[in-house]
Formats: structure tokens, C-alpha cells, sequence
């Protein structure tokens, strides 16, 4: 009879670890995160094995982390759009800023490769992308109630931002085509949206 395998706890995750795993991300641009090892993560984060295995039991935690830390920064926009609403002072920079921040060091292919294998970190992206379009919706009544937006249909900007937040932002093959980044498309799809939206 072979021994049970006893839970190790695990460290708790530091500024520092937060900063290691952060820093991968411009390396994984275009690689296979299918094809990834422990041992090729910790010659990514420059990091022994056992060190990465004081904060992490298995890769999928690896990336659930490096993607729940990304996105809790993006989380910010909400604060930044309340506060512009309130005071009719709304300028669409604001969002632009930050979701630029959030694509920063991020491919469309890397966002692919994580949904295809890294099904629970992608989950912290979705669940993300559905708060925001539920914010914007609400944006865009507001805007127009309150006279900054031209009187368009919620409907159909939800039905764009759904396409580009949903389906755009992993179609690397549009990426490889027009040479864009994730950066520089999100920045050009909010002035296109919002400038065509201001009164």
C-alpha cells in the first residue's frame, strides 16, 4: 500500500511573487501554454522549481493567479467611470487608459492559448468582460438620459463591445494580418466608439 500524499501549504503570495509572475507575460506572446512545464515556468520567472512550488501546486494556479492579479487592476475602471459620470465630466480616455494597462504584455494569441487550456483563468476574464458590458450598458443609458451621447441604440453598442471584448481580443489571426497589438486596437476602438458617441 503506497503512502497518502499529504497537502502542502502553500506560502502566502507576496508584492514580490505578484511582480515574477507579472513579468512573464511579454515572454508568453507566442508561446504554447499547452506544451508548458513547471520547469519551463520557473526558467521563465527565473525562479527555482521548489520556489515556485512554496506559492503554487500546479500550473492552471500559476495562471489563475498571473490572470486574477491582471484583472483586479482592471477592476479600477469602475471607480474611474462613477466618479466622471456623477460629475457629466466623463471623458473616454479614462477607460481607454486602463484597459490598455490591462492588454499591457498580453497577445490575442496568448488569450486564445490561455481559453484553450487554462479553462479556469480564462473563466477570471470572462466573468470580467460580462461585468464590463453589463457597466457599459448602463453607461450608454446614462450618457443619453443625460444628454452627452448621441440618442443610438444601447442594443447595438452592447452588440459591438460584446463582438470586440468577446471575440476580437483572442482572433490572432486578425493580430498577425494588421500588425496591430492588443494595445493599440483597444486605444483605436474606444476613440472610433466615443467620439462618434460625444454630442
Amino acid at each position: 500500500m503506497g503512502r497518502k500524499s499529504i497537502a502542502k501549504k502553500r506560502k502566502e503570495k507576496s508584492k514580490k511573487v505578484e511582480q515574477w509572475t507579472q513579468a512573464i507575460l511579454p515572454k508568453l506572446k507566442r508561446t504554447d501554454l499547452g506544451n508548458l512545464t513547471m520547469d519551463d515556468l520557473a526558467l521563465l520567472m527565473n525562479k527555482s522549481k521548489s520556489t515556485i512550488y512554496e506559492y503554487f501546486t500546479t500550473k492552471e494556479e500559476v495562471f489563475e493567479y498571473i490572470t486574477q492579479v491582471r484583472i483586479n487592476r482592471l477592476y479600477d475602471y469602475k471607480n474611474e467611470i462613477t466618479s466622471e459620470i456623477l460629475q457629466l465630466n466623463y471623458e473616454y480616455e479614462t477607460l481607454a487608459t486602463i484597459l490598455t494597462e490591462g492588454a499591457k504584455d498580453i497577445s490575442a494569441f496568448y488569450l486564445k492559448q490561455l481559453q484553450k487550456h487554462y479553462p479556469t483563468a480564462w473563466k477570471i476574464i470572462e466573468d470580467f468582460m460580462q461585468d464590463l458590458l453589463e457597466d457599459l450598458r448602463q453607461f450608454y443609458v446614462y450618457g443619453i438620459k443625460n444628454n452627452l451621447f448621441k440618442p443610438i441604440s444601447v442594443d447595438l453598442m452592447i452588440k459591438l463591445d460584446q463582438y470586440f471584448i468577446l471575440q476580437l481580443i483572442t482572433d490572432d489571426a486578425f493580430f498577425s494580418n494588421s500588425k496591430e497589438t492588443l494595445e493599440s486596437t483597444i486605444k483605436d476602438y474606444m476613440f472610433l466608439k466615443f467620439e462618434g458617441l460625444m454630442k
